[in-house]
């Protein structure tokens, strides 16, 4: 054998590969301070979400504590929608370990009222995030006027 090879029985292990593949995916983990309300979430996401001329959604992924461990733009949408499948937002929850979501999108036309679809979207979040035991905690919608929690407004129990 040569010096310095290594045999083929030395070789990773395919989950060293997805861990690895998941890191440089996801990005470093930064540690970040508990999220206890949508005054947190919100804070945490507005530098996100600012000043975009399209819709963007993003999710962040909690551990147990409620402290961010992870956070991914899951939807890029139009200058007035956008579209989600939980399958995006749920892949990088499954991926981290993520205990809880929080989901977060701008509307650039400045309006603050959720429109129908954000209603619809969050449902389906909701349900596919009961079916996997990752709650939903919130979804928050931002503009040039302010935000707005779907759980503070009673659209999330």
């Amino acid at each position: 054998m040569y010096e310095g090879s290594q045999s083929i029985d030395d070789k990773p292990e395919p989950k060293d590969y997805v861990r690895e593949v998941t890191a440089r995916y996801i990005g470093p983990r930064r540690k970040s301070r508990v999220i206890r309300s949508a005054a947190d979430a919100a804070e945490f996401m507005r530098p996100l979400l600012r000043d975009h001329a399209r819709e963007h959604m993003f999710a962040l992924y909690l551990n147990g504590g409620h402290r961010v461990i992870s956070h991914s733009l899951v939807s890029l949408g139009t200058a007035q929608s956008t579209l989600v499948h939980a399958r995006e937002v749920f892949q990088t929850a499954l991926l981290v370990g993520a205990c809880a979501v929080l989901l977060g999108h701008n509307h650039p036309s400045g309006e603050l009222n959720e429109s129908p679809e954000d209603l619809h979207v969050t449902r389906r979040i909701l349900q596919a995030g009961s079916m996997l035991g990752i709650p939903l905690l919130d979804h928050v919608i931002f503009s040039s006027e302010g935000c707005v929690s779907l759980r503070d407004k009673g659209h999330i129990d």
